[in-house]
Order: C-alpha cells, then structure tokens, then sequence
C-alpha cells in the first residue's frame, strides 16, 4: 500500500493514514500497520510513534524523523501545544436538534466491554482523567449530522466517547453504540493539525483530504 505523505522535512513526516490500518504493529506480525507501509515506502528512515489514529479512523497523523526533534515533539503533544481537527457523522436527535456549537468536558476512564471483550472509555464521576471536547455543526440531514471536533486533550476515544454520551455516536461505531449499515466504517476523519515545527519553529498546518467513503456518503444526503 502507498501512503500519501503531507509533509516531510528531514525532522517531520505527516502522513494521510487510510482507514481500517492500524497505526502501530499490533501482537500479530502478519498484521501490517501504517508503521510498516512507511518503512518500506521509506527504507533507512527511523520513524517515532508520538501519537496514534484508531484503526477505523481516516486523516492526518505525524511522525518524528529525528532524534533532535523528539523531545520538542513529545512536549508539544504532552502540552497540547497543538491543535487537532476532526470531522465526523453522527447519529441525529430528532427530538434533541443538534446546537450550532458545544463543549463537553469530563472525565474518562478504561473498561472491558463484557460482550465485546474489548477495552472500551466510560464517563466517571471520580477518578479517571480530565477530557475537553469542542464542537461545531457542520451541516444535518435525515439520517446523520455532520460535525467538527476540536479535542483539547488526547484521551482515548475521546471524540467517539463525547457524541455517545450526548446520545449522538459517531456512525459506524459499533463500541459505542453507533452501528449502521449506512455506512462502511467508522465515520471519523482527522482533518488537520496545527503546531509549531519542533525545530525551526515554524507554523504548520496540516490538512488530509476526506476519504472517498466519508464524501460519497456526503454527496448522498
């Protein structure tokens, strides 16, 4: 498989992940990974993981290069010294029209789905950690709304755990109560990423096209 790269200096490396690709090899070493795909579209570069897509999810994710550029990298990420942009459809409220803007902030914490055997985020009251999700309405149609979520903070399933629990899943999200044969996957795309660059400083905005599944479905409503 090729991946399209987004940018690339000798420090940085954004690429479009496709979906249904892991970002990082998994236990089984048949499995390919998006890791994988770039070491051999990229022999004898050293490719460091700060940040990871869900396997279903579409879009831009970034990549260190260097060794010099690592720390700068891991603190931007750890400082949320960069702001990540999503697009997503999710399930409609007919009785609950979704608002033109909201926040959702809480807190998160990890449990194993006992139907699923997967491992799987639930809002707590005490405990668990601090999570700020801000969102946009795009556009709504009768069977999806189409949303942008602006994460503040880089929990776990952090976007698909803020629509479920405003009772508006991301479609196709079968963990979170979002299943629909209306769709192929799960329909959640990382749109962009702004930061400074860790070395040079300057200012980076990346973007990735949406997939061709994401947009014919929207081509459709």
């Amino acid at each position: 498989m090729q991946i399209d790269i987004l940018f690339q200096d000798e420090d940085l490396l954004a690429v479009n992940k496709p979906p249904g690709v892991p970002s990082q090899p998994t236990p089984d070493p048949k499995r390919p990974s998006l890791i994988s795909f770039l070491e051999k579209q990229l022999p004898g570069k050293k490719i460091f993981l700060h940040h990871r897509l869900d396997r279903d999810t579409s879009g831009v994710i970034l990549f260190g290069l260097s060794s010099r550029a690592n720390k700068p990298l891991t603190d931007i990420f750890r400082e949320h010294q960069i702001t990540k942009t999503y697009q997503a459809l999710v399930k409609p409220r007919p009785d609950h029209p979704c608002p033109k803007n909201w926040v959702i902030q809480n807190h998160l914490a990890p449990v194993r789905d006992s139907k699923q055997k997967l491992m799987r985020m639930v809002v707590v009251k005490k405990g668990g950690w601090f999570a700020e999700t801000h969102f946009r309405l795009i556009s709504s149609s009768q069977h999806f709304d189409h949303i942008e979520a602006k994460p503040l903070t880089g929990r776990t399933h952090q976007i698909r755990v803020h629509t479920a629990c405003e009772k508006r899943p991301i479609l196709g999200d079968s963990l979170y109560g979002g299943k629909s044969s209306l769709v192929p996957r799960l329909m959640l795309h990382a749109q962009s990423l702004e930061l400074k660059h860790p070395i040079s400083g300057e200012a980076l905005k990346i973007e990735a096209p949406l997939p061709k599944d994401f947009a014919s479905i929207l081509n459709r409503q």
